[in-house]
């Protein structure tokens, strides 16, 4: 017999093929209406989704807003025949009660066993019984939640080690499987290669290796959360992790009787199926609503703030960074803003609609304003500013903030002050200027710094922020404030000019 296996992970949302501004080859829509067709060729199928689902996108802002009884997305992947679910980090951004109401179509379907606390009914593992012959599937969300999220939204919940929870369930998944396969929204903190060379800061954000060190009676680990793209063998274990916003997923093939497998990534721009109709009538009617709401218009810039080249606009600055520190600046009263420019950001024409603050801003992301000094703040500085490194005189982009995964969000601007770096200059000795109000930055004087809450509670990268005091709490997403700052200010005028200059 033949079991396909199909996975998904990080999905956020993304339905339709298209980021609501530009069409393109992604989302569920696609995917599901492939899947349905494919898996008629097989004796089995199996449909698992590795978590981060129901945040991430323009849609899935407008649905947060609705208190729908029922997750539409969710109930897509109902339609598509999903199997088993692994929530996500990002799952919980909406709050427990969100989160409850999403999930209830499918809390039989939910495997977790290393979130306690959960108020629905979910199962460490599931068995499927293939015709005889037995699949284990165990879910996993990272650990690391509590570094990130705000505490009003995991109210209750210990989110346990999984290296140590798989050890509590080995025994019983291997006299129950024959197969184990390892669900997990978390990656992999080490090399694919086999010789587990640590790729990032060993912080149990991403233990997929560390699992892997551990037991070996894991067959395969359908991993997520770091947005990589990659399927293959690790020390004779298939191991996957598909791109985000649905550009592709997996397959796996395993003949049950000898349990030889194939395997690969299936890239959603190559699918030329036409989307199923049944599917798509799910959200024939929410589509249409969310156009509207979309295309209403808030506000207006002077001049346009267009993105055109993100590289140079975080080398040199740019009109549309210097919007984003305003809002952080006027809704904190903060010494300083921080920010990174996320990849997606494609900046704003004159006119202003809620899908262009979307579009630029996809994450709820809310705001913390943290007490430092100012030697700590100039560490963050001197941090960001190794992003940059020379060769032949040309800037590029330091390897560590792409390998293993693309990290330009860990690349922050600062604002509040003028500052000058000099890439020539050692890491750690690069900021040669910092001035406020004309006057150097005292080392040894306490300032406030708004920054969002993943920066500000996960320090690992910026360690400068590590047990600062938090002066404030602005609970409200980064989006609804840059709407309410339009509201407040219709039209709005942000200077050309950059504040920090970059010697190379």
């Amino acid at each position: 017999m033949k079991l396909v296996i199909y996975q998904t992970s990080d999905l956020h949302g993304f339905v339709y093929p298209t980021n609501y501004v530009t069409e393109q080859s992604l989302g569920i829509l696609k995917i599901g209406s492939y899947i349905l067709k494919d898996e008629k060729k097989y004796d089995y199928s199996l449909k698992i989704d590795c978590g981060d689902l129901v945040q991430g996108s323009a849609l899935t802002h407008y649905l947060s807003k609705q208190m729908l009884e029922k997750n539409p997305i969710v109930e897509l992947l109902d339609d598509i025949g999903y199997d088993a679910y692994v929530l996500g980090n990002h799952e919980f951004n909406y709050g427990l009660d969100y989160l409850n109401a999403a999930y209830s179509l499918v809390s039989d379907k939910i495997i977790n066993a290393n979130i306690k606390g959960l108020t629905f009914d979910s199962k460490p593992y599931r068995i499927f019984d293939i015709n005889g012959f037995k699949v284990g599937c165990i879910g996993f969300t990272t650990s690391f939640i509590p570094n990130w999220e705000q505490e009003k939204n995991i109210e209750n919940l210990e989110f346990l080690d999984p290296v140590k929870v798989y050890g509590e369930y080995e025994e019983e998944l291997k006299e129950k499987s024959d197969i184990i396969i390892v669900c997990y929204h978390g990656g992999f903190e080490k090399s694919l290669d086999g010789n587990n060379t640590p790729t990032e800061k060993l912080t149990k954000e991403n233990q997929g290796s560390e699992l892997l060190e551990n037991y070996n009676s894991i067959d395969i680990v359908l991993s997520g959360h770091q947005h990589r793209s990659f399927i293959t063998k690790v020390n004779k274990v298939i191991c996957s992790q598909p791109m985000h916003n649905g550009q592709n997923f997996t397959k796996i093939v395993i003949d049950t009787e000898t349990k030889e497998a194939s395997y690969e990534l299936i890239d959603v721009s190559k699918l030329n199926d036409e989307i199923n109709v049944t599917l798509e009538k799910r959200f024939t009617d929410v589509n249409k609503e969310l156009q509207g709401y979309l295309d209403r218009e808030i506000g207006h810039f002077k001049n346009d703030i267009i993105l055109d080249d993100i590289f140079t606009a975080r080398l040199k600055g740019h009109p549309f960074i210097n919007f984003l520190h305003e809002v952080q600046l006027d809704v904190s009263q903060a010494d300083f803003s921080v920010l990174s420019l996320f990849d997606t950001a494609i900046g704003f024409k004159k006119n202003v609609s809620i899908r262009d603050v979307l579009i630029n801003y996809p994450y709820p992301n809310t705001l913390k304003v943290l007490k430092i000094k100012g030697s700590k703040f100039k560490e963050a500085i001197e941090k960001s500013a190794t992003y940059f490194v020379l060769e032949n005189n040309d800037v590029k982009i330091n390897e560590e903030f792409l390998v293993p995964k693309v990290q330009n969000y860990n690349y922050d601007t600062f604002a509040g002050l003028t500052y000058e770096i000099d890439l020539h200059k050692d890491f750690g000795n690069r900021v040669v200027s910092m001035k406020k109000d004309g006057k150097d930055i005292d080392l040894n004087k306490d300032y406030t710094v708004v920054l969002n809450n993943y920066r500000a509670s996960n320090t690992s990268i910026y360690p400068a922020y590590e047990n600062a005091e938090v002066v404030k709490e602005i609970n409200m997403d980064m989006s609804e404030l840059i709407i309410d700052y339009f509201q407040r200010n219709h039209e709005v005028d942000i200077p050309s000019e950059s504040n920090y200059i970059i010697r190379y």
